[in-house]
C-alpha cells in the first residue's frame, strides 16, 4: 500500500518532477563535460583579467579535450592574450579564461576534411582548442605579431586520448542508463519499464559507436 500510495504520488506529480530531472540531468552531463575538456584547469591556471578586445568572434564552434561545442564559444583577441568564453548555459561553473600570446602555440591541423588550427595553452600543454581556420585567421589578423608563428601541433599521446574518451563514454552510458532505468519506473504507476538489459546496452553500444569513431579521428 505504502509503494501504491508513493508511486501515485510521483504520478500525480510527473509534469514538475520530470522538468527537474531533466535539469538535473543536464546540469549533471555538462559539469563533467567541463572537466572532460580540460576548462577548470585552465581557467586556474588563467584566470581572465579585465582588458578590451581588439576583436571578438562570437558562436563559434570548436573542440576542447575532444569535447564538441557547436557554436557556443566566443574568442576575443585582446593586446596582451586570448579570452575564452563558452555560453553558460552549456558549463554553469565554465568561467572565461585569458592565456597570455607567449602561451599560445598555434599549429595547423585537419579533422575530417575540415581545415582547422589548433591552440595549445601551455607548455607542457595545459589545454587544446580547435577552431575552423577562417576564425584563426581573423584572430591573427587581429593580434598581428602577437599570434604565434603557425607550425605543426604537437602531437596527442594515445594513452591519454584513449583514456579520455573512455572517461567521456562511461559517463554519457551510464547516465543514459540511470535514465532509462529510473525515469520510466518511477513515473509509471503500473511499474512497467524497459528492460534493465536493453536500458544499459542501448546507450553502451550507441555511444560506444560515437566515441570509436571520435577516437580514430583524432589519432588520424
Amino acid at each position: 500500500m505504502l509503494r501504491s500510495g508513493i508511486i501515485e504520488t510521483i504520478a500525480s506529480h510527473f509534469p514538475y518532477l520530470f522538468p527537474a530531472a531533466f535539469v538535473g540531468l543536464w546540469f549533471l552531463v555538462t559539469t563533467f563535460l567541463g572537466a572532460f575538456s580540460g576548462w577548470y584547469s585552465l581557467m586556474t591556471k588563467y584566470p581572465d583579467r579585465t582588458e578590451e578586445p581588439i576583436l571578438r568572434i562570437r558562436g563559434l564552434s570548436g573542440s576542447m579535450g575532444g569535447v564538441g561545442m557547436r557554436g557556443i564559444l566566443s574568442l576575443s583577441a585582446c593586446p596582451s592574450g586570448l579570452r575564452v568564453h563558452l555560453i553558460r548555459l552549456f558549463g554553469l561553473f565554465c568561467r572565461d579564461f585569458f592565456v597570455p600570446w607567449q602561451d599560445i602555440h598555434a599549429g595547423r591541423t585537419k579533422v575530417w576534411f575540415s581545415s582547422m588550427v589548433e591552440l595549445q595553452f601551455g607548455t607542457p600543454p595545459v589545454g587544446k582548442l580547435r577552431i575552423p581556420a577562417n576564425a584563426a585567421t581573423r584572430l591573427a589578423t587581429a593580434a598581428s605579431e602577437r599570434w604565434p608563428v603557425l607550425g605543426e601541433p604537437q602531437a596527442e599521446n594515445r594513452g591519454e586520448i584513449l583514456k579520455g574518451t573512455l572517461k567521456q563514454w562511461a559517463l554519457f552510458s551510464s547516465v543514459a542508463a540511470l535514465f532509462f532505468i529510473v525515469i520510466p519506473r518511477a513515473f509509471d504507476p503500473s511499474g512497467n519499464g524497459l528492460p534493465i538489459l536493453f536500458a544499459v546496452l542501448f546507450p553502451a553500444i550507441g555511444f560506444g559507436i560515437i566515441f570509436t569513431i571520435q577516437y580514430f579521428v583524432r589519432l588520424h
